[in-house]
C-alpha cells in the first residue's frame, strides 16, 4: 500500500512539473522558415503565428541569407504592422517591433533592396510573442 501511494505521489509530482513547464512555454515557441525573397524590392513571407501578448516584440533568428545579400524584415498582420528591421544577414538575431493585437495572426515579411537582381533564399526561426 505504501509503495503504490509513493508511486502515485511521484507520478502526480511529475505531471505537475510537466504542466507548469508547459505553461512557461506558452507563447515562446519558435517556428522555422525557409522562403524565397523575390528580386528588385520583392517580398517573401513566413507562415502565420498567433500573437500571444499585445505590445511584445517578435523575435527573428536568421540562419542564412543567400548569396551574401541582406534583407529587411518586419512583422505583418491585418491588425497592425511593425517597422522594418534593416540589413538582416546570416546568423543574425533581431527584435521585431509591431502593433499587432493579441490573438491576431502575424507573419514576417522579408524584402530585398531595389537593386537586388536575384531571388534570395532566407532561413531561420521566429516567434510572434
Amino acid at each position: 500500500m505504501k509503495k503504490s501511494k509513493k508511486k502515485i505521489a511521484i507520478v502526480g509530482a511529475t505531471l505537475g512539473l510537466l504542466l507548469a513547464g508547459g505553461a512557461v512555454q506558452a507563447g515562446t515557441t519558435y517556428s522555422s522558415y525557409s522562403t524565397t525573397v523575390a528580386p528588385f524590392n520583392g517580398s517573401g513571407y513566413t507562415s502565420y503565428q498567433t500573437k500571444s501578448t499585445a505590445g511584445a516584440y517578435g523575435n527573428l533568428r536568421s540562419t542564412t541569407v543567400g548569396g551574401k545579400y541582406t534583407v529587411d524584415a518586419r512583422m505583418q498582420a491585418s491588425s497592425g504592422t511593425g517597422g522594418w528591421v534593416r540589413s538582416v544577414t546570416d546568423s543574425d538575431s533581431r527584435n521585431l517591433p509591431n502593433s499587432v493585437a493579441k490573438g491576431s495572426s502575424a507573419r514576417v515579411q522579408f524584402s530585398n533592396d531595389a537593386s537586388t537582381p536575384v531571388n534570395v533564399q532566407v532561413t531561420g526561426t521566429w516567434r510572434s510573442n
